[in-house]
């Protein structure tokens, strides 16, 4: 679903901005962000209705496009309507998460609070939208839903008067803004893909992510994902890496990074059971070796840093409990240069 969200996100046109008219005279078109997303425009969706009548929610919203404007300076016309199309998704999800069903109704007290806490820390939210690192321009990418939670579901689960009255949908991915290489385009597709899959109909989902490492041979990703099905014993915790080497644009592979017959399998595996052992010493757990070894040789959990290789774990890969969570283990790329491929893209090359 958010592959084909992705795709539609692209092809969405802009009516209030006449886009298409626009391209049709030969003109130039820049989008007007502010204009766009006036809740009080009179072709404003449901989502900005909701907000036109009340002065607080207005106040905030206005806070939120001055913002956007602001982000919006160095990107492209296409990353301008990708900034209008995320934000109009996420309007539509916080109505409805918010309980506020017919879009021309006023909000209740209990509905104008909610959506004054979702339009608060979205200000924050939208300060960071936008991110320069190593020579790129990254865009936030928000695939948002919002599903209300019907009446028969909320009993079903059993929790009582604890159900949940909507479950949201809300998976974040960079976006490499106007990429002009091959490369740059297949890191933007890889990204995309990455949230897919494996989250069923109904489920609480975010996906959110961190870009650990930039530069013009390679940049890693982190992802954490969060998911809860209504009624379940415990919600489900995630992480994973997503590392391309942009000389490529392929995703990293064992190769990259090591030397093959090196052993460092071996040195990994001991370095992460020594760190984690001190990690969990007041649970007094020990995490079994086999366990550390199938993690730590797999490529979708290494992150790349500056200073050196992050070993993710996620809850249950290393042989613990779920109470213990998960965990990260970081060695310093001068600690592994015996090991290392000393053809490995930078920063991992550096070392070596």
């Amino acid at each position: 679903m958010a592959r084909a969200l992705v795709l539609a996100a692209v092809a969405l046109a802009l009516s209030a901005c006449n886009r298409d008219d626009a391209k049709a005279n030969g003109q130039d078109v820049t989008v007007d962000i502010a204009a766009a997303l006036d809740p009080c425009a009179a072709d404003a969706g449901p989502g900005g209705r909701a907000l036109c009548g009340n002065e607080k929610l207005a106040a905030l919203d206005a806070r939120i496009r001055a913002a956007m404007v602001a982000e919006a300076g160095e990107i492209s016309e296409a990353g301008r309507r990708t900034i209008v199309e995320n934000h109009q998704r996420w309007l539509r999800a916080q109505r409805i998460a918010c309980g506020v069903i017919d879009p021309d109704a006023t909000p209740t007290p209990d509905q104008a609070g909610c959506l004054e806490a979702a339009l608060t820390e979205r200000v924050g939210q939208t300060e960071r939208a936008v991110e320069s690192a190593g020579g790129y321009t990254f865009q936030r990418m928000e695939m948002i839903q919002a599903q209300s939670v019907s009446a028969e579901t909320a009993a079903a689960s059993g929790m009582g008067e604890g159900a949940p009255t909507s479950v949201t949908r809300d998976i974040r991915f960079p976006r490499i803004d106007d990429a002009d290489t091959p490369q740059a385009a297949r890191f933007n597709d890889i990204v995309s893909r990455i949230p897919e899959s494996r989250f069923e109909p109904g489920e609480e989902v975010q996906v959110d992510y961190e870009i650990a490492f930039a530069g013009p041979e390679l940049i890693s990703v982190r992802f954490d994902s969060y998911s809860y099905a209504i009624g379940a014993a415990h919600p489900n915790n995630s992480t994973r890496a997503v590392t391309v080497v942009m000389t490529t644009g392929q995703p990293l592979e064992v190769g990259d990074v090591f030397r093959a017959g090196s052993g460092w399998e071996n040195f990994l595996t001991q370095r992460a059971v020594t760190a984690l052992t001190q990690r969990f010493r007041a649970e007094n757990f020990t995490p079994p070796e086999a366990d550390v070894r199938d993690s730590v040789t797999k490529p979708h959990l290494w992150l790349v840093k500056a200073e050196g290789l992050t070993l993710l774990f996620p809850p249950y890969s290393f042989g613990g409990p779920h109470v213990l969570g998960g965990a990260d283990v970081t060695i310093p790329w001068a600690d592994l240069a015996r090991f290392l491929n000393p053809e490995a893209p930078a920063p991992i090359r550096a070392s070596t």
